[in-house]
Formats: C-alpha cells, sequence, structure tokens
C-alpha cells in the first residue's frame, strides 16, 4: 500500500480485505476518521468510524440491531461441505453479542454474577498462580515466543478452570477458539472453513456431553451455573443458548486476551520510556492495559443491521444495511484522544476505549480480560528485564482477518531479574 496517497484516495482505492491494509491498517483509519461515515461499495456495507457517531449507534439497539449482525453466511456463502456439517450440529441461536433485548437482557441477568468484579476479584490468586507457573517454563531460557509460550497458554488455562474443564484439553480449547472466529474474519479458504466446522461439530458433542454431567454431577463452575440459571419466570437457558454462550466465551475469554497480551507486550518493548515510567509507576498498570487495548483493538470492529431506514451523519442509511462499527478505528480518533497513535499511560481518558464495545453489548468478559492482561504484564516485568526482540528486525505479521488483530509470533529475548 502506497503511503503517499491522500486521505480520499486511500478509502477509495483500498479496502480492508486487503493483507497490507490489516498489517498496517492506522493510516487507513485515519482516512476513515476524516470520512467519519461512508459505504464502502467494495465491502457492500457501511462504515463507521467516528467515535462519538458509533456510541451513538451502540446506544440504539432498537434501530441498530445486533440480531443476525455477525452471520458470515449473510456476507458469503459458506461451501457446501460447511452447510453438510452445519446441517448435523445443533441449529445456533442469537445469544449475546449477536441478540438484543429482551433476549439479551434475560440471558445477561443470568450469567452476569459470575462476570461481577467482586467475583473476577475471588479469581485473583489463581490467576496470579497460572501466569507465574506459564512464566517458570521460559524464564530461565532468557527468549521465548510471547504468542505461543505466554500470551496463549495464560488465557486458555484461566477459561479451562473457569468453564470447569480439564486443563489437558487446553488444545482442543484454542483450536475450537480459533474455529469459532475465523470464518467471521472472512479472510478464511474453503478448505479450512471446513475444518473450521469439523472442529465446532467436535466442540459441540465434547460440551453437550458436560452440560449433561452437570445436571447429576454439580461443581463449582460457569457449565454448572448456566445449567442451574434461571430467568424471572424459572426458565432454564436450552441446550443450543449453552452451546452459543460457551462459544462466545471461548473467543471473548481466549482469543482476544492472548491479541492483547502479545500486543502489549511488543507495545512495551517499542516504547522504552513508558516501559520505565510503568516499572517506576505500577499503579498505572490498568491504564496501559487500556492503552493497549485502544491502540491494538484485537475486536477490530464489529457490525449492525439497521432496522429502518435513517440518516447517520448526514447520509441515507435503508432499512436492512449493514453497518461495521470499526472500533480500532474510533479508538484513534484525534477528536476524542489527544495524540492518539502513541501510547501514554497517564492519559486520563483510556479507560473510555470501545474495544470491549459500549451499552448492553459491552463484552461480558471484560473484567475478567483486563485481569489477566493486568497480571500477565505486573508479573512479567516483574520476573524479567532488558525487554527486547530477538533480532533487529522483527517479523511481526499478524494473522489475515477482518475483524480480530493478532500477532502471529513474537520472539524476544530478556535478562531474569534477581528478586
Amino acid at each position: 500500500m502506497r503511503h503517499d496517497l491522500g486521505m480520499t484516495d486511500l478509502i477509495e482505492q483500498h479496502s480492508l480485505t486487503e493483507l497490507d491494509i490489516q498489517e498496517c491498517p492506522w493510516p487507513y483509519y485515519q482516512a476513515m476518521n476524516e470520512r467519519r461515515f461512508y459505504f464502502d461499495e467494495r465491502l457492500n456495507m457501511y462504515i463507521c468510524a467516528n467515535y462519538h457517531l458509533m456510541r451513538e449507534i451502540m446506544r440504539q439497539p432498537k434501530l441498530f440491531s445486533s440480531v443476525n449482525s455477525q452471520n458470515v453466511a449473510q456476507m458469503r456463502e459458506p461451501p457446501a461441505k460447511v452447510q453438510r456439517l452445519q446441517r448435523e450440529m445443533l441449529r445456533p441461536v442469537n445469544i449475546l453479542v449477536s441478540s438484543d433485548p429482551p433476549d439479551h437482557t434475560r440471558v445477561r441477568k443470568m450469567l452476569d454474577d459470575p462476570f461481577r468484579p467482586r467475583q473476577i476479584a475471588s479469581l485473583r490468586s489463581q490467576i496470579v498462580d497460572i501466569v507465574n507457573n506459564i512464566v517458570d517454563r521460559f524464564i530461565e531460557a532468557g527468549r521465548c515466543d510471547v504468542v505461543t509460550d505466554f500470551a496463549i497458554p495464560i488465557p486458555v488455562t484461566v477459561i479451562a478452570d473457569l468453564l470447569g474443564i480439564d486443563q489437558s484439553h487446553a488444545q482442543a480449547i484454542k483450536a475450537w477458539s480459533d474455529a469459532s472466529v475465523e470464518p467471521l474474519g472472512m479472510m478464511i479458504s474453503d478448505e479450512r472453513w471446513i475444518e473450521c466446522a469439523e472442529a465446532l461439530k467436535e466442540f459441540q458433542d465434547f460440551i453437550a456431553s458436560e452440560l449433561t454431567r452437570r445436571r447429576t454431577q454439580p461443581s463449582n463452575d460457569l457449565l454448572t451455573h448456566m445449567v442451574q440459571a434461571r430467568d424471572e419466570h424459572d426458565q432454564a437457558l436450552t441446550l443450543s443458548e449453552m452451546l452459543g454462550i460457551t462459544q462466545q466465551l471461548l473467543v471473548a475469554g481466549n482469543e482476544t486476551t492472548t491479541n492483547g497480551i502479545a500486543a502489549g507486550v511488543q507495545l512495551l518493548i517499542e516504547n522504552p520510556d513508558q516501559e520505565q515510567l510503568l516499572r517506576e509507576n505500577p499503579d498505572r498498570m490498568y491504564t496501559f492495559v487500556n492503552e493497549v487495548l485502544r491502540l491494538e483493538s484485537p475486536v477490530q470492529g464489529l457490525f449492525r443491521i439497521a432496522m429502518e431506514s435513517t440518516e447517520i451523519d448526514g447520509i441515507s442509511v435503508a432499512k436492512g444495511s449493514r453497518i461495521m462499527l470499526r472500533y480500532a478505528a474510533a479508538n484513534r480518533d484525534q477528536n476524542k484522544y489527544e495524540k492518539p497513535d502513541e501510547l501514554d499511560i497517564t492519559r486520563s481518558n483510556s479507560g473510555t476505549q470501545v474495544g470491549f464495545g459500549a451499552g448492553i453489548h459491552h463484552c461480558i468478559g471484560a473484567n475478567l480480560a483486563r485481569e489477566e492482561m493486568f497480571h500477565a504484564f505486573t508479573i512479567l516485568l516483574d520476573r524479567v528485564e532488558n525487554l527486547r526482540f530477538s533480532t533487529p528486525d522483527p517479523n511481526l505479521a499478524h494473522h489475515p482477518s477482518m475483524i480480530l488483530r493478532g500477532l502471529e509470533r513474537l520472539d524476544i529475548e530478556f535478562a531474569k531479574t534477581s528478586r
């Protein structure tokens, strides 16, 4: 991509489907910010990149619906074998990120308790132990691939424990999580899409079996909570609802946290002044976590459907139109954030970032993700120093995706602290 193009030319000549744009989207996002809201003919959808417009859209679920909004099949027809596999699985239902009130309200009320701050705080010592045990595996070597050795095993282990799944299934949990999100990224080959469908069939069979077991052998875990939960009419969650919730939790509690942890380590190395400031001011760690989420936005954007013909920023939007809320662009909106492309652990409004969405669809696992990232960075900085890339010119390639942003690998070296 030519970065010397004007802002208008960038939008007109390039698209979010291009790998170069996905790899280095920041100039493109600047052009998006200047457009604020516009129709992308290549994607056949509207794009919202302005922070304040986006917040307004997210506050109006009746007008801008989440129902069926994340359905990839509506944007690209699945291969025939994927469709056959899907017919063998329980039909997915709109749940949480793909639902609206009153259904969304009902399910959130049934699930909120395990994700409230006090409950997440009760997991703190467990998360600290998990992070320390994972650091123990690579610290003596003085080097690691942050993605594989650090960022993946932390959330996989935490979510396994939370659901009540034995940690021996960690590799399968990661595979199921990948299979859930890769089709949504819309960069997937037909062959890989089939592999994802096969993995999701395996996921459904396994979790359905675990849920059945929890009915007669309850435990202190999230699967048991779902089985026992009742709404105000004493109605239980259906099996399809529980499978949908579990699948979304795997993604929210695994994939995005992995990407956030890896991105945070990269930002520390690239900003040594901020790393030193953070070491001197550990009370700024939550601000750093929010800055990582703002600058890298592991979920780059999600969708809404216009339920009525309307107007946004002076542009007519027909009923049924798809709108992409590009969180990552809004998180660098210069009208919201001063010097938006810079990491600043003293930033006063970093907590307003929309990396977890906003309004009723603010991610249910946001508190858990922040807690994991907080302890991952805190413990890493406590136990190692002289963080650096393993080579002077590191390969910082990201997985192809229109929706998620995650490093493929991050090779670093470091010195062990004397403590």
